[in-house]
């Protein structure tokens, strides 16, 4: 009944994960790798931006915000590179669950802790968070509205907190609290001028360059960088001597090539947390209709799209097997997608819709279309004489949502529908524009986290801006979110989201497409490294990287 790994967090060892392992075949006369201090030294960190100030409750907080303020704000749980959830171990030292019922879990804080400021860090910060939380119209909310008490001891370092009602996913709360009496709002002065607590404190901020320094009073991992800059840029310095690890969401030929001239960079494509996915409006006059969002689903043939996306990249995604998990979560009920695609073309594998069920499938399309009364002409698709088959489709403003839109654009043209495209300004603009029946269908990116509860909010719940609003609400999928969000097995629970995301798919109110890529670079001198499918997984290891040189063992 418990969840995996977060009952206790324990605190991380100083020198944990700071070992290099040698080799048996090396000679005992060569010289060993041993691990140095790298705090004199500059690490250039590229992620995707622009940055800004936000705290993480602030509605301009996106993934990029939150990767870099769990480097310089108090958190319960961080993220793995698996893309588990684990104890942080630091200011905020253990969170137990302690009780089911009702739900309780006591947060102890660590002994003489103090932020930037020279405030000490107690229990009160916490609960000054959770009065914030829980009156924002945000999916940020979540949890903390469930959060029916909570009572600080007298010493300030032992915090019970009471649920209302179960909250399986507890353990992401209290994730980059802020101190006492911080400014809200998304300013990058905020960002500085805001007191810190964790490995490094910000030295500079503008939107496309952050300068972290160390936090001298840290006490773990006391060999990390000294110094972190990062950028937006993407760009692989010119000096091999030069420190970088570069997070990227766009993953081309033309990027993966120019990787073959740079022998000492190393680099991992891999799943990010993106899903590319088509949503249909509830209300619209067509999409209301199940035989129509099944017909233009039908249509795009997947496994073409990705090809003409990705060709012959050593990595291609699979076909989206998932509305709810991307394709590098663990619960994720596909395949991996870990190397070359080795799939066909899908669209004529089968020959009968009745059969057809979620596989790609034109011709399909072509025949739920004229069961259902409706002939093609030289004009389109019309039902016993109506207007033709016209749809407005809304896309989010990437580069990728582009390309997508205009490949599924293509193929309804090619097959007889008339399309009308528009673009959005964001990927939540354009749900919004289907959930509120202004266009019939939106194509954008939707991003995932740890918890899939945070996907499936977009059916389930207050239909907040930032939960990317479907404009579905049914007693099934309200049922089973409920059924699960109360489970705290997480192979339980995970069998109650994919029943959820089974019944989505099948009414075909989304039509997941495919995991983005993701692509990581980083110079051969760092050490400990990992892949992982969010930005928060990746910067979450900062503290334990280093470089390692080569020296004369004593």
């Amino acid at each position: 009944m418990i969840r995996n790994g977060s009952l206790r967090l324990v605190a991380i060892g100083v020198l944990a994960l700071s070992a290099v392992v040698v080799p048996l075949s090396i000679s005992s006369a060569a010289p060993a790798p041993v691990v140095v201090s790298d705090n004199a030294k500059t690490l250039y960190v590229s992620l995707p931006g622009p940055f800004n100030g936000c705290t993480a409750l602030d509605s301009g907080a996106g993934p990029t915000t939150g990767a870099i303020l769990d480097l310089v704000r108090p958190s319960a749980f961080l993220t793995t590179s698996g893309g588990s959830l684990a104890g942080a171990g630091g200011p905020i030292a253990t969170a137990e669950l302690i009780s089911l019922s009702p739900e309780t879990v006591q947060y102890t804080i660590a002994s003489n802790q103090h932020w930037s400021n020279g405030a000490p860090f107690t229990g009160n910060a916490l609960v000054s968070w959770w009065q914030r939380a829980r009156h924002l119209n945000s999916v940020q909310s979540d949890g903390y509205r469930s959060i029916a008490s909570m009572k600080v001891s007298r010493a300030g370092q032992e915090v019970t907190t009471v649920f209302s009602s179960p909250y399986a996913d507890w353990d992401l709360l209290f994730r980059d609290v802020e101190a006492l009496g911080s400014a809200k709002g998304c300013s990058l002065g905020l960002l500085k001028s805001r007191p810190s607590l964790g490995p490094y404190v910000v030295q500079s901020a503008s939107s496309q360059r952050i300068v972290l320094v160390m936090n001298k009073r840290w006490p773990s991992d006391p060999n990390r960088f000294g110094r972190l800059v990062i950028t937006d840029t993407g760009l692989i310095p010119k000096s091999d001597a030069t420190p970088f690890v570069d997070y990227s969401l766009s993953v081309d030929r033309a990027h993966i090539q120019e990787l073959s001239s740079h022998p000492t960079v190393l680099s991992h494509i891999g799943s990010s947390s993106n899903i590319e996915e088509m949503t249909f409006a509830p209300k619209r006059p067509l999409t209301r209709l199940f035989v129509i969002r099944e017909a233009l689903s039908w249509m795009v043939n997947r496994q073409s799209l990705l090809n003409r996306l990705w060709g012959s990249v050593t990595f291609s995604p699979s076909i989206a097997a998932s509305a709810l998990y991307s394709q590098g979560q663990p619960s994720y009920p596909g395949g991996s997608g870990n190397g070359p695609s080795a799939q066909t073309t899908t669209s004529t594998t089968v020959a009968s819709a009745a059969t057809n069920g979620l596989n790609d499938c034109p011709s399909c399309s072509i025949q739920v279309l004229r069961v259902a009364g409706y002939r093609r002409s030289l004009a389109g698709w019309t039902l016993h004489g109506s207007t033709p088959l016209s749809v407005t489709v809304s896309s989010g403003p990437s580069g990728l949502d582009s390309s997508v839109a205009r490949f599924v654009e293509q193929a309804w043209s090619h097959l007889g529908i008339i399309v009308h495209a528009q673009k959005a300004p964001s990927d939540v603009a354009a749900a919004q524009r289907a959930a509120s029946n202004r266009v019939d269908v939106a194509i954008f990116t939707r991003p995932t986290i740890t918890a899939v509860s945070f996907a499936a909010r977009s059916w389930s719940g207050p239909a907040y801006p930032d939960t990317f609003p479907s404009g579905i609400r049914t007693a099934v999928v309200t049922s089973l979110f409920n059924q699960a969000m109360s489970i705290f097995n997480p192979v339980t629970a995970s069998a109650t989201w994919l029943t959820m995301d089974q019944d989505l798919m099948t009414a075909f109110w989304v039509r997941p497409l495919f995991t983005a890529p993701s692509l990581l670079e980083w110079s051969n001198s760092v050490t400990n490294v990992y892949g992982s499918f969010s930005a928060s997984g990746l910067l979450d290891q900062v503290p334990k990287w280093t470089t390692a040189t080569a020296s004369p063992q004593p």
